[in-house]
């Protein structure tokens, strides 16, 4: 996968040799960033089949994310306390498909042994099962995940987080040593934007803005396409 500034000024090269009809001088990377942005999450939903075939490329990891623990009423009120605490996590927005779907993986920082993932609505009754009795759970609210841990995993003080998030540079990577979050770099860090992605989010940008031939369009495409296979 390519950084966000290598899509960025590779699509500012196509507009400057290509057939549109964009001025140069005003034609600004950040505003190229922001078009792959809007774009990558306009065409997620489309691409995924809402969720439902997600490429591994689309996928980012939290690495190994601390817990903090809080009350159970998370609340800012030191009056109004449930008494007992919960352990949290706050994370980015990610992808609103149904069903959780952008949420790949919540476990154990092994990377293979996830956790029962519910939201508030559903969590209540899985865990009066008895098999959910033994099963540490995850629950949803908005950027919150709230971890019910059974008696094993009560100590844990990390966990993993996989998935598919809104927006790719608001992700941090949590070290491996001392646990500080690396900010995502627009000229380091992979920008989460596999093939058949790229080429809704380039096809778009050249249409509609900056009013590329659909000739000139499909010659761009094959290009990225011949691209890509030297790269695989």
């Amino acid at each position: 996968m390519a950084t966000l500034d290598k899509l960025a000024y590779n699509i500012r090269n196509i507009a400057r040799n290509g057939q549109g009809n964009s001025d140069d001088d005003r034609l600004t990377i950040s505003q190229i960033k922001f078009w792959i942005s809007y774009y990558r999450a306009e065409g997620v939903l489309q691409t995924t089949n809402y969720g439902k075939d997600i490429h591994p490329q689309m996928v980012q990891d939290l690495g190994i994310v601390p817990l903090v623990e809080v009350d159970a009423t998370d609340s800012n009120c030191p009056t109004v306390q449930w008494g007992c605490t919960i352990k949290k996590v706050v994370v980015p927005k990610f992808v609103d498909f149904p069903k959780d779907r952008a949420i790949v993986f919540v476990g154990k920082i092994d990377k293979r042994e996830p956790f029962i993932l519910g939201n508030a609505d559903t969590d209540y009754f899985k865990s009066a099962t008895q098999f959910g009795k033994m099963m540490s759970r995850v629950t949803v609210i908005g950027n919150n995940m709230y971890f019910n841990l059974n008696k094993t995993d009560s100590d844990l003080e990390y966990v993993n987080i996989r998935g598919v998030f809104e927006e790719p540079t608001n992700v941090d990577k949590y070290a491996t040593s001392g646990c500080e979050p690396t900010c995502f770099d627009d000229a380091k860090s992979e920008y989460p934007l596999p093939l058949n992605l790229y080429v809704y989010v380039l096809t778009n940008i050249l249409q509609k803005e900056l009013q590329f031939s659909e000739a000139a369009v499909n010659d761009e495409l094959n290009n990225a396409r011949k691209d890509n296979q030297k790269m695989g």
